[in-house]
């Protein structure tokens, strides 16, 4: 992996990349997913499966290759001024939106300010909160964020606060230009068919049943349009979606998490059609269940940990199958910063009830566990379930579809026991230690710290190793606060996510990737 300080101490440009190949040989993507997209918005996208459409309907200022390397996208080039703080961009020329228009410097300014603001309930505002001024925006003292600046129609400026070595990262999937005349044209509509620069635009949507999207015809970008269009079933489930992949009428067998659902997977990999097909791809991704601290009984911390203990993590995480790795704490293996002797709760059922009985609570302990409705969420909830009940805890499960389970968990004492997980947007430790764990947050509205964390020694930490541009030592302050947050267990840690996946072998090119998943703007078809 590339280090973290490339984004800070080099000068990018578009002739430094390898020229891109010409369009390929057109074809429609044919791709299934569960349910409707919540919205097309770029600006208030929040889940997996709709994040993954933001490269085809969007060109971001930077993109990201092989994990950690930021490369150039709509920008021409960039840099970073010596103390880490300003951020320059030179625009691409003759980059446009799918309506004709000229994207300008001036359409980040307002899509970033749109973002940050409370109005638009932006999931991702956080992550734009160190630049100068976005306080002081969002509280409603100005109109416009002081750290954004557009001096010419091709040059960008944006100034932190704080040295921030990480924030190129944010750029590769908020770093979205946006039409202001549209926005204010379309109203609600610009959640439904929104105006981009990306390859591709939005030609028919009904819900529940399919999304369409074809060709933009002004589109100009590093990235060739390497298909004709891209068409997306809505509905069925996992199940039938890699039916209808072996019958030939789907391109990739699913493009949720589940990738290959697991039930299927050893019949595939010992068929000849597919065995050769299965690619993987560990993912900056960590599965936990989070653990109200705000909610009894789980303010008890002996309980949180005797919870930890109860669950048989590896098993329901099918480690032995390669579908995750063994999760000690939250930080995937594959991220930078990562503490390879960092360790968490063994599976131990016996300490679990010494835990449970050191806590002086009647058994038995009751709470419930919220979990989405796919298959795998419901049989992992159901295997806690029983792991729990071994050890005197009584679970009532109670399945929500993914969205629900987002809205609720941001709202305080509303979970008790939430089945979630976090996909990192920056391969950096600041990224969910961060979001999660700043206690801070819990006086938000809504707050991705959902267990509702607080310990002063971890904000601490978490305000030290923010700035620091020496990655020795920022990894060090971020390994001696994730140390801290173990021992706190305001989560029960499962494992990290790896993705298998399976396309048709027609289809070719850099299809799965560590923090994105899947990106459907890089593959073509072949004969």
């Amino acid at each position: 992996m590339l280090p973290l300080l490339v984004l800070a101490t080099a000068l990018l440009s578009a002739a430094a990349l390898p020229e891109p190949a010409n369009s390929r040989s057109g074809g429609i993507l044919r791709l299934a997913r569960l349910f409707d997209p919540a919205t097309l918005d770029a600006a208030k996208v929040e889940l997996t499966e709709d994040v993954l459409l933001v490269p085809l309907l969007n060109q971001t200022l930077l993109d990201v290759r092989d994990g950690t390397n930021l490369v150039p996208n709509a920008a021409s080039e960039w840099s970073t001024s010596p103390d880490k703080r300003i951020y320059h961009f030179r625009l691409r020329p003759g980059v446009r939106f799918s309506n004709g228009r000229e994207v300008v410097a001036a359409d980040y300014v307002y899509a970033l300010e749109r973002m940050l603001d409370p109005a638009t309930a932006c999931g991702m505002a956080s992550y734009l909160k160190g630049i100068r001024g976005a306080s002081g925006f969002t509280a409603r003292l100005t109109n416009h964020v002081a750290g954004l600046s557009a001096p010419s129609r091709e040059t960008l400026n944006i100034e932190m606060e704080r040295p921030d070595p990480t924030f190129g990262f944010i750029l590769t999937s908020q770093g979205v230009a946006v039409p202001q005349e549209e926005v204010a044209r379309l109203g609600p509509q610009f959640s439904i068919r929104p105006v981009g620069a990306g390859p591709y635009l939005v030609r028919e949507w009904k819900r529940g049943v399919r999304l369409r999207l074809a060709r933009n015809p002004h589109y100009r970008g590093v990235e060739p349009q390497h298909l004709d269009g891209v068409d997306i079933l809505i509905g069925g489930d996992e199940t039938t979606h890699l039916m209808m992949f072996e019958r030939g009428e789907l391109d990739i067998a699913n493009i949720t998490f589940a990738g290959i659902p697991r039930p299927s997977f050893h019949r595939l990999s010992r068929d000849r059609r597919w065995r050769d097909l299965i690619e993987s791809e560990p993912l900056f991704e960590s599965d936990f269940i989070t653990l109200n601290t705000e909610v009894p009984p789980l303010t008890n911390v002996l309980v949180r940990r005797a919870i930890n203990h109860a669950i048989n993590r590896d098993k329901w995480e099918h480690v032995p199958d390669g579908y995750a790795t063994h999760g000690e704490g939250v930080i995937p293996r594959i991220m930078p910063g990562f503490n390879p002797a960092l360790r968490g709760y063994t599976f131990d059922p016996g300490k679990a009830r010494q835990l449970l009985s050191e806590a002086g609570l009647p058994t038995p302990v009751r709470t419930v566990l919220w979990h989405p409705l796919d298959g795998l969420s419901r049989d992992e909830a159901q295997g806690v379930q029983e792991d729990l009940k071994q050890v005197g805890i009584e679970l009532t499960l109670k399945p929500v579809t993914f969205a629900q389970l987002e809205t609720a968990m941001q709202i305080r004492h509303q979970v008790p026991m939430g089945l979630t997980g976090w996909s990192a947007a920056i391969p950096d430790p600041v990224d969910i230690l961060g979001q999660q764990f700043d206690g801070r947050a819990v006086t938000n509205a809504a707050t991705w710290n959902q267990a509702f964390y607080q310990n002063p020694e971890v904000d601490r930490l978490l305000d030290e190793a923010a700035p620091e541009v020496d990655l020795k030592r920022r990894f060090g302050i971020y390994q001696r606060a994730e140390e801290i947050i173990v021992r706190d267990a305001p989560l029960a840690f499962l494992g990290h996510r790896n993705m298998y996946g399976l396309r048709q072998r027609r289809l070719k090119g850099a299809l799965m990737d560590s923090l994105w998943t899947y990106r459907f703007d890089r593959v073509w078809f072949e004969p």
